[in-house]
């Protein structure tokens, strides 16, 4: 092998230099994952941490990591340019109750904003945020251009596939996730016999799950999808280890049904493996 040959090899494998991407990171494991994902296609990763658990997570994988409040809109903003932040993508949970019961702490620009919106549903707030960005000249990305490796194809991903009176059911909650997530609701919905025992609203996903398994006093279907029009810069509907421990909840067994190709699965492997030690079958549709 020539002495060029060996160059180009060495260069083919140092990922080419993709500008300074700003990284708006909430709680959960996706952070993390996304900043590496990032680092490893040569983007510089400029992190605003909105929790000090995210700021943790990204920390391994980012070239500037700091804490912010999403309330301080103008600051967080004028972070984004001094960090001169061609791209950005927002990734991770946020605790909306959280957020609103600190609305007091709100900047000026914050107020303002949210003052014009029709409504405070997330797809609102979040067209909001990606107009604004984007008229400053940083363009917002997709979740899933970082993520694509996430999204699990159709298919049953456990050992146990449902049973026909299962399927029945993720067919009937299917139908009404994908009504409630129309709405902008939620997307999640928890099924058993036909019957609906919990929509996800403002609580978030576990929450519900836990309250639909009360309700059942024993195993639920739990279907989980996206929008009719998921805008993919914002909050791509995911599922993980803590997910099953809310369907688990004292009882074995259960279904998670989950959008192919739209939903993603945070630690697949994990997931599969934990489902199969609680009877849980797990299955993108």
């Amino acid at each position: 092998m020539t002495g060029a040959s060996i160059t180009n090899q060495l260069q083919d494998s140092v990922p080419k230099q993709q500008g300074t991407l700003g990284l708006i990171a909430g709680d959960g494991k996706l952070p993390g994952i996304l900043a590496k994902s990032a680092k490893e296609r040569g983007y510089k990763v400029v992190a605003l941490a909105l929790t000090q658990e995210a700021h943790k997570t990204v920390s391994p994988y980012v070239d500037v990591n700091i804490i912010i409040a999403p309330g301080q809109l103008g600051r967080n903003f004028k972070l984004l340019q001094e960090h001169n932040c061609e791209s950005m993508v927002f990734i991770g949970k946020v605790r909306k109750l959280n957020v609103l019961k600190n609305l007091h702490k709100f900047d000026w620009t914050a107020i303002r904003e949210l003052s014009q919106l029709p409504n405070l549903n997330d797809d609102s707030i979040h067209v909001r945020m990606g107009e604004i960005i984007e008229a400053m000249g940083i363009k917002v990305l997709t979740q899933s251009e970082f993520l694509r490796h996430l999204f699990p194809e159709v298919g049953v991903i456990t050992k146990r596939q449902p049973t026909p009176h299962e399927y029945v059911d993720i067919e009937y909650g299917m139908k009404i996730a994908k009504e409630i997530a129309g709405m902008d609701i939620g997307q999640t919905v928890v099924v058993r016999d036909r019957i609906l025992l919990a929509v996800e609203a403002i609580e978030g996903t576990d929450e519900a799950i836990k309250r639909g398994v009360q309700l059942a006093h024993g195993p639920v279907v739990v279907v989980k999808v996206s929008k009719p029009n998921q805008d993919q810069r914002f909050d791509i509907p995911a599922v993980g280890i803590s997910t099953l421990n809310a369907m688990k909840c004292g009882v074995e067994g259960g279904v998670l049904a989950v959008e192919a190709n739209e939903t993603m699965l945070v630690d697949r492997a994990e997931m599969a493996a934990y489902a199969d030690s609680c009877g849980i079958s797990m299955v993108a549709i």
